[in-house]
């Protein structure tokens, strides 16, 4: 079993049982202690899990159901870290000073800003709380931010307003996540709420680039937002299989390919 989707299958186990022992969950999935200690310590940095002397409990933040699907921010964030850092420092390495830049939501778009010169001259449009708080203590930072109705597992916000605010301002450049990528289905998000602010976002920037780790590639989600083909590139990670990079080129799309740090 991949290591993501055993602590997929770890988080229902503990929150069908709200309680457990490490012993236990290393008899279920036949794996030694410390496996499910490693793994403990996943779930517990992104506040998904709570641990105790021998054992293991949901914690207060924790409100994904057993078998779940959707989408969660402090999930996405254990998984495919060296490949959403690639993708995030070549994302980086594309933002000039003086730019206008669309952040969307997703764990692979935050870590883009960890990657940006903190001094860097630029405006940032975006709409997802944890954006917000990367960008507001940049002092050469302008911030355009839309609010409305708060998402706790994407932590977006969402309105009417807010996408009229996002609309009415142009970017030179906007980075988008995504949650399935297929060249005969398109790109797709999990939250559809998220799909006019995406349409948005890429109808106003001069160039506009999904990043999507490849892990994304051959899934589909409800929410359709574009074609692979609207973006000026796609970029991804060097897990990328060939066969779907010739499908995504052949498709008109380009493709950038972060290097293996």
């Amino acid at each position: 079993m991949k290591r993501q989707s055993r602590l997929d299958y770890l988080q229902d186990l503990i929150t069908e049982a709200n309680s457990i022992t490490i012993k236990d969950l290393a008899d279920k999935l036949d794996v030694s202690v410390m496996t499910i200690r490693r793994d403990m310590e996943v779930l517990q940095e992104a506040g998904l899990v709570r641990t105790y002397r021998g054992g293991v409990i949901v914690s207060e933040r924790n409100t994904r159901k057993p078998g779940s699907k959707g989408y969660s921010l402090t999930s996405a964030e254990t998984a495919n870290v060296d490949e959403k850092r690639g993708i995030a420092k070549l994302a980086a390495s594309l933002i000039d000073d003086g730019d206008v830049v669309f952040f969307d939501a997703g764990s692979t778009v935050e870590l883009i800003l960890e990657y940006v010169n903190p001094n860097l001259e630029m405006t940032v449009l975006c709409y997802s709380l944890n954006i917000l708080n990367l960008v507001a203590n940049r002092k050469n930072t302008r911030i355009i931010f839309s609010g409305g109705i708060f998402h706790p597992d994407s932590e977006n916000f969402e309105s009417p307003e807010g996408l009229q605010l996002l609309s009415r301002n142009r970017s030179s450049k906007a980075f988008i996540s995504a949650n399935g990528i297929r060249v005969d289905l398109g790109v797709t998000s999990s939250g559809q709420f998220e799909v006019p602010i995406k349409r948005a976002a890429i109808e106003n920037s001069a160039q506009s680039y999904l990043v999507a780790d490849s892990s994304k590639c051959g899934l589909v989600r409800t929410g359709h937002f574009a074609e692979v083909n609207d973006f000026s590139s796609i970029i991804t990670d060097w897990e990328l299989g060939e066969d779907m990079r010739e499908k995504l080129i052949e498709s008109g799309a380009s493709v950038m390919v972060a290097t293996k740090q």
